[in-house]
């Protein structure tokens, strides 16, 4: 960032550093310290954040494995899916109860506390689906309350973002939102599925929900990609720029060329990031 002069204001963490989907405070073999990492962004003058999917749970985790009591159940019986994804069928959190209440709570808590102050949280939907839950609440109800416990935990200066979530009933709780399926290198989604990853579904809805930027919240068009490798890059760079939403950049920064590099650079110059 330094050595091609990008003005970037956060530096987050993403998906990797946590054991396992649930486990969000122990380490997977890759990291050492969470608290280190962010002290090293913060010194070089920068926010740190941090990425979490805090209403899923992987069946293979501790958390799973230790406090089933902490998981929505299934009307039919079992637990209730959340879709499947890094290869396991993927369980959903249950804040209504006291015990996981209390430890979604210490997750945020301990991630303020160790630096972080922008949180980018994923996969929401799961914390809006049917199910049996230990308060007898409609499941929306349960949504908005774990989005207030996060809240309240982070703090109120602290950036909260939404990703994956139903988005009328996140309304007042986020400072910015995803409002666009996942972009990706490549501008077709497979199948031509405009739920999947791709350039042209995530246009096509974030140019929809445009209406939404500022009066909602800071809409999050997805990321800039402007290396060499991706497809139709300069049309997805001009759809980024023209939301004027949320700048953020997910190249790999020494892979860009000269038009990724002075792109990237306008781009974070201008927008929120």
């Amino acid at each position: 960032m330094d050595t091609l002069d990008l003005p970037v204001d956060v530096v987050q963490i993403d998906d990797g550093y946590q054991k396992a989907l649930g486990d969000w405070l122990t380490l997977s073999g890759r990291f050492r310290s969470r608290a280190a990492i962010a002290e090293k962004i913060r010194s070089r003058g920068r926010r740190a954040g941090i990425w979490t999917a805090p209403f899923l749970v992987d069946p293979a985790s501790e958390l799973a494995d230790g406090h089933p009591d902490w998981l929505v159940r299934a009307r039919d019986g079992g637990f209730a899916h959340a879709g499947r994804n890094w290869g396991h069928d993927l369980r959903v959190l249950d804040t209504t109860h006291p015990g996981a209440a209390a430890y979604l709570t210490e997750v945020f808590t301990t991630l303020r506390a160790e630096g972080y102050d922008y949180f980018k949280t994923d996969f929401l939907y799961a914390g809006a689906l049917d199910g049996i839950r230990h308060a007898d609440v409609d499941a929306l109800t349960a949504y908005r309350s774990g989005i207030e416990l996060i809240r309240a935990a982070i703090g109120p200066e602290s950036y909260l973002l939404g990703c994956g979530a139903p988005i009328l009933p996140s309304i007042g709780l986020f400072d910015a939102m995803r409002v666009s399926p996942d972009t990706a290198p490549h501008r077709r989604p497979e199948a031509d599925d405009y739920s999947q990853p791709g350039q042209a579904p995530a246009e096509f809805t974030g140019t929809a929900r445009q209406w939404q930027h500022t009066r909602l919240w800071t809409n999050d068009p997805d990321c800039l990609m402007a290396r060499p490798a991706v497809e139709t890059r300069e049309e997805w760079a001009a759809h980024v720029e023209s939301t004027g939403g949320l700048m953020a950049s997910s190249d790999r920064l020494l892979s860009l060329d000269q038009w990724g590099v002075e792109t990237t650079r306008r781009l974070l110059t201008k927008g929120a990031r």
